[in-house]
């Protein structure tokens, strides 16, 4: 039977800092936390009324269903619509529009006052908080972060299912030469094309009002959303000076590399060279 090999993602209510360090950022490992937002005024605060007070005629960017398959760059914008207008359609009926690396608080700088950044003996990107909406059936294809950063995404409204990979199976996952990107779609996998899938041992979990997903650096992530909603994400530097070379230097093979032999090759056909080059390299395993 073709199926992903998944296992939930841990969770605790409670944490400390020695006990996060030791077990779960060390190791790089994910975890599901449900004190770590606890504290906020934004758990109380943040919902959709709150938030079209505050912003609503904003015109705001949407991105349509997943970029899997697509060659073309994923920042390409597919419509725009008053952020009000939006909220509405995710709250009334499904749709694949989503909104993501929006800065809400450009527009609302209050809500900086309405949480904070644990104390959890990582160091905090405090200017990069960023806050995602998406409806229900809308899905983020399966990537980890350009900069390797660690993710701490916190649950707001509605539902969403995650499914994490550890690096090592970046090879496993058809992952792109010189991207954080692979063409496999885990919303409808192709089990004849990427077989060896199936072989990666994953992590799943679904996330609700007030929890919080450690997504450690390089960790392959699916999002979907089961119901209309948004979260927030806050984001901390790898540990290490290799770490944080690594996350640069990543941010250059895409940036430059990768973009500027798209422009000489057409996009498109470097494109396909890159997903052959990540057929071969699933074969070889």
């Amino acid at each position: 039977m073709d199926r992903l090999d998944l296992q939930p993602v841990p969770s605790v209510d409670n944490i400390d800092k020695a006990s996060f360090l030791t077990t779960y950022f060390g190791p790089n490992r994910p975890v599901v936390m449900r004190s770590f937002a606890a504290p906020w005024p934004a758990m109380q605060k943040w919902d959709y009324t709150f938030l079209k007070q505050g912003c609503g005629d904003v015109q705001v960017p949407l991105y349509s269903g997943a970029f899997a398959g697509s060659g073309n760059d994923y920042m390409n914008t597919d419509t725009t619509m008053h952020f009000a207008d939006y909220l509405d359609l995710i709250t009334r009926e499904p749709t694949q529009l989503r909104m993501f690396l929006f800065n809400i608080f450009k527009h609302m700088p209050q809500l900086c006052e309405d949480f904070d950044f644990p104390d959890l003996g990582v160091s905090w990107l405090k200017k990069f908080p960023f806050v995602f909406f998406g409806g229900q059936g809308s899905y983020v294809d399966i990537h980890y972060d350009l900069d390797h950063s660690h993710v701490f995404l916190t649950q707001f409204a509605g539902e969403k299912k995650v499914i994490l990979y550890g690096p090592q199976w970046s090879k496993h996952l058809y992952r792109h030469p010189f991207t954080v990107s692979s063409n496999v779609d885990l919303h409808q996998p192709d089990w004849h094309t990427y077989p060896r899938v199936q072989e990666a041992q994953g992590f799943v979990t679904t996330l609700n009002h007030g929890d919080t997903l450690f997504i450690p650096s390089k960790w392959w992530h699916y999002i979907e959303y089961t119901t209309g909603g948004f979260s927030m994400a806050l984001r901390a530097m790898p540990s290490g000076l290799l770490s944080k070379a690594s996350g640069l230097m990543s941010i250059g093979r895409l940036k430059l590399l990768d973009y500027n032999i798209g422009r000489v090759v057409g996009h498109q056909r470097w494109y396909q060279i890159k997903e052959r080059m990540a057929q071969r390299a699933a074969q070889q395993l």
